[in-house]
């Protein structure tokens, strides 16, 4: 079963005006911020499931990080609306996922409405976007709640290409705190932390309920190949989750980008990374690692 656990929701229902088209330099030149809903249900066409989320905006700060990610739908659905809105269109491959923010005032009200009414079955949280300690004590009550609710949490990791986020936030040894004070929380480290994959894999590996997925990793082959290794040597690769990051890359292009990783290595005279491993994390069933089966 092929899972992506990473696909952002369409920034458009219908087709993309020219004018919406974005793209941003630090995360890579020609990488599209913006698509249609459409466009979302032909790229996931290689994959049997597809967790499918927004990005909560700050409360009263500038709407919405990196793009306006609701630039094409009505004005009065929030990324919850809209995520449930994607999955109502294929519910048997499609899984929504809400996301918060921690300080949010109606946090309470709106994580019962997009669990209870909109079917919700974990949280997209990007922290460092969203300019929130994992460790406060806003963060910790939210974790707290999921844990005891059982709903899967995926983090953006890693870099930032908003030049007002907080690395900090986004870095894995931070996600180590959290996995230490909420053991039974199952937790996604998302990009495999890049550029921190050392780091990461240090983490992923010493939690049972930490993962990482490989959204964008493979676009770049020389960190890449690194990221892979540091895993492989580790034999730690079973920890490692497929994600496509879509819009910014379709799974077609990520397990593509994936499966190039050992050639890469041959033809650059680099350590070997197995095609084994490489097809065991597109193909690993992270429903059933998430309990979402």
């Amino acid at each position: 079963m092929i899972v992506d656990v990473h696909s952002h929701n369409p920034t458009h229902e219908r087709a993309v005006p020219p004018e919406d088209v974005t793209t941003n330099p630090l995360i890579g030149t020609g990488v599209k911020l913006a698509g249609s809903l459409s466009e979302y249900s032909t790229a996931m066409e290689p994959v049997d499931k597809a967790l499918v989320f927004g990005i909560a905006p700050r409360p009263g700060g500038d709407k919405h990080p990196l793009t306006d990610w609701n630039a094409g739908w009505d004005e009065n659905l929030n990324q919850n609306d809209i995520a449930a809105r994607v999955a109502a269109i294929n519910p048997q491959k499609f899984i929504p996922f809400m996301s918060l923010h921690p300080e949010q005032p109606d946090i309470d009200a709106e994580y019962d409405r997009a669990v209870g009414e909109l079917g919700c079955r974990g949280i997209k949280l990007a922290l460092s976007y969203q300019a929130v300690d994992p460790v406060s004590d806003a963060a910790f009550r939210l974790f707290d709640r999921l844990q005891s609710d059982g709903l899967p949490i995926v983090f953006h990791n890693g870099m930032s290409a908003s030049p007002d986020a907080v690395l900090r936030y986004a870095h894995p040894l931070a996600m180590d705190e959290v996995a230490i004070a909420f053991p039974r929380l199952k937790m996604i480290l998302a990009h495999t932390s890049h550029p921190w994959y050392e780091d990461c894999m240090s983490v992923v590996r010493k939690h049972p309920n930490v993962w990482t997925d490989i959204s964008g990793m493979p676009s770049r082959p020389w960190m890449a190949w690194r990221a892979m290794r540091v895993f492989h040597e580790f034999s730690a690769t079973h920890k490692m989750l497929f994600g496509s990051d879509w819009a910014l890359w379709t799974p077609q292009e990520t397990m593509d980008g994936l499966r190039a990783i050992p050639r890469f290595a041959r033809e650059h005279n680099l350590p070997p990374i197995p095609e084994d491993e490489i097809e065991a994390i597109i193909n690993r069933n992270s429903l059933e690692l998430l309990g979402l089966e």
